[in-house]
Formats: structure tokens, sequence, C-alpha cells
């Protein structure tokens, strides 16, 4: 995946993904969408306009259990995709 494309994060169960590209200072919440056919929920995450080298870091809150994810994932975006965590 290049840099500027669109990260889609599904998931097995409803979310609320948070997410944010400046190392936390400010977040940003984005609601998962059910997909009936497979029964999954997605949510497409907007890259287009980060530049070079930037940090997308997220982590979910799960709506049907009301509890956070015990952990945060953190992509890193180059000319291609690099998972950091």
């Amino acid at each position: 995946m290049s840099r500027g494309k669109i990260l889609r994060i599904i998931l097995a169960a409803e979310a609320t993904i948070v997410w944010s590209t400046d190392n936390w200072a400010g977040t940003n919440q984005s609601q998962t969408f059910h997909q009936s056919e497979l029964d999954l929920w997605f949510s497409d995450l907007p890259t287009a306009d980060l530049p070079d080298g930037s940090v997308f870091a997220f982590t979910f809150f799960w709506k049907r259990d009301q509890r956070w994810e015990d952990r945060m994932w953190q992509v890193k975006f180059h000319n291609q995709l690099e998972w950091l965590s």
C-alpha cells in the first residue's frame, strides 16, 4: 500500500477506532460500518494528506463489551506501508 491510499481496518465486532497522527497530542474517532454479507465491521481511514514518514496510531473501543482494546497499533507511511507494532 502506498502512502496516500485509504487505510481500511476490518474487525469482527462493532468498534470505535480512536486514532492520531500527531503522537496522541490530538485524537480523532471513526465509527465502523457493518458489512452484512461477511458479518464484519470496517472503517476507511484517511491518509491522503499525510506527509511521508507520518505515523498513524490507532486503538479500538469495543461497543458491545464497552471496553478498550488493550493494545495500540502504529503504521508508518513511506512510499510503502511499514507496520511498527
